[in-house]
């Protein structure tokens, strides 16, 4: 039961950045797990990954802050109410007919895809700033881990080892070509400095 055609998008390299990342390794539970405990934007997240990977460094000035306010609306709003009613579609919603709230649960599942693709065209959108900064890709996964950084402090969250690790599978998928050792080794060593600079 189609509701919406991919084809109504432009081509978007965020778009397509972000569904190649979270298709890979681990990356997708990653995402997931630190959604389901700090409420964190897996769009964001994987924003984050690509303005490094895509040369542009880590965050300057506002630009965080900016495509955050540019999605609060249509997350909070309407991605939610999406992700919220797929979960209440899964349980038991007797007297409803079962085969039929299925085939409901299909459509919210498409529709919470197709205002995911929304949100990502509006993170797109919010940087304005081209891509001509490195290609060095130790520079790019540590500029990553500064903009996930940035983006959970922003939001509240302390990272501990559990967060930390789910970060790691992200920038693995992220980084598929560099050793892995070598990103959680880096990743370590952000988060030592991370730690030791709040106390």
């Amino acid at each position: 039961m189609a509701v919406f055609s991919s084809g109504v998008f432009p081509p978007n390299d965020l778009w397509d950045y972000a569904t190649r990342v979270y298709a890979r390794g681990q990356a997708r539970d990653a995402c997931l797990a630190l959604q389901d405990r700090h409420g964190l934007d897996v769009n964001v997240m994987l924003f984050c990954c690509w303005v490094a990977s895509s040369g542009r460094g880590v965050f300057r000035d506002r630009e965080l802050d900016l495509a955050l306010q540019a999605v609060e609306s249509w997350r909070d709003n309407v991605i939610r109410s999406l992700h919220d009613l797929k979960r209440h579609l899964k349980g038991d919603v007797r007297p409803a007919p079962k085969t039929l709230s299925d085939d409901l649960r299909r459509v919210v599942v498409e529709s919470e895809l197709h205002a995911e693709h929304i949100e990502v065209l509006m993170l797109h959108a919010a940087m304005t700033r081209v891509g001509t900064g490195t290609f060095d890709r130790l520079q790019q996964i540590e500029d990553s881990l500064a903009n996930l950084f940035d983006y959970l402090a922003r939001v509240g969250v302390n990272t501990d080892d559990s967060d930390l690790a789910a970060l790691i599978e992200i920038l693995i998928a992220a980084f598929p070509d560099e050793l892995p050792g070598r990103i959680e080794s880096l990743a370590a060593g952000a988060a030592f400095r991370l730690r030791a600079g709040r106390r």
